[in-house]
């Protein structure tokens, strides 16, 4: 079994991959500063193989990497379209301190570890066709500075590996959803829209009944969204097997566009109730249209493929959103 230090492992697809592991008997050391949620009592918590630091990623040392097989690093800021662009500097800084600090560290405490670097599917915002692996090193530049951030990680990565011979592995989860996730409420009560991921938006929208509903843009932007369970199983997949420098898209089945989705949402929520009218609010200017990914690359070098389809997806988020929902509310 593994020995893994899993950086934001208690975040949100942190924690179901670190489950995931710790049911394998891997032996998980995660790291979190609970910047987002506040602590999180997650249930793994008492197993006797995982261990909790509470710490900030970019402040850690060589000598707290010590002898792990790999090194997971889920630790970002990230979040809705609208985060992307309220702190873009921060977005770009943070995220790039903590990868160059997690891969010094490596090297020094664990220089025989293998590497995980979570980036995203927004490395090909501005692609047009559903994606492979392949063209993460063939396409237009990013526009936003996460998707620009996520793309210079993997260049980092790589650069460490041919400079260095860091052994990584770049994870692109696309449209990572399913509960954990919550929406950012004003104290109005209203949803600060776009500060967090879509789905988990319009279920709040739908709770609280809002008239007109609101999307941004037309709502015929089209997405892959895929449940954190089925991201868990490919990365325990990716180190039950010892991958070893190579990539891959990790893509659901759930293939819709917005407008579908805001619709599916309601229904699931409100049943037969009649959808208010739709208010289409301009979007930003670089709103992705089209963001589709391959995963044949998985299915075929580790066997995984998506088991979780939107039907899931939207029980599962809506079921923790509601059981959140007061809170949210105060």
């Amino acid at each position: 079994m593994s020995r893994i230090l899993a950086l934001g492992g208690c975040g949100f697809i942190g924690s179901y991959v670190v489950r995931n592991l710790l049911s394998e008997g891997h032996e998980v050391t995660a790291v979190d500063n609970f910047s987002k949620y506040g602590m999180i009592k997650h249930d793994f918590y008492s197993n006797p193989r995982f261990k909790l630091i509470r710490a900030d990623a970019r402040k850690m040392t060589s000598s707290q990497y010590k002898d792990y097989d790999q090194v997971i690093c889920f630790a970002a800021l990230i979040g809705g379209i609208s985060y992307f662009h309220r702190i873009p500097y921060s977005i770009a800084k943070v995220n790039t301190d903590i990868l160059t600090n997690s891969i010094d560290c490596t090297l020094k405490g664990s220089p025989d570890a293998v590497y995980y670097y979570l980036s995203s599917s927004m490395v090909y915002e501005r692609m047009k066709r559903p994606v492979t692996e392949e063209d993460a090193l063939n396409q237009l530049t990013p526009i936003t500075n996460y998707g620009m951030q996520k793309l210079f990680g993997e260049f980092v990565v790589r650069g460490a590996k041919q400079e260095v011979g860091l052994n990584y592995v770049i994870v692109r989860p696309f449209n990572a959803v399913g509960s954990g996730e919550l929406p950012k409420v004003k104290s109005n009560g209203e949803v600060d829209f776009g500060m967090s991921h879509v789905i988990p938006d319009f279920i709040y929208k739908a709770l609280v009944k809002q008239s007109p509903f609101e999307i941004f843009g037309d709502g015929k932007q089209v997405r892959t969204f895929t449940h954190a369970k089925d991201i868990a199983d490919a990365m325990r997949l990716m180190v039950n097997k010892n991958v070893k420098n190579d990539d891959f898209n990790i893509c659901g089945d759930a293939t819709l566009d917005i407008g579908q989705l805001a619709r599916l949402t309601w229904k699931k929520v409100n049943g037969d109730k009649i959808m208010p009218k739709i208010k289409y609010v301009p979007a930003p200017k670089d709103d992705v249209r089209f963001r589709v990914g391959v995963s044949k690359k998985a299915h075929r070098l580790l066997g995984w493929k998506p088991k979780y389809g939107i039907d899931y997806i939207l029980d599962d988020t809506y079921g923790f959103i509601k059981e959140n929902f007061k809170s949210l509310k105060r």
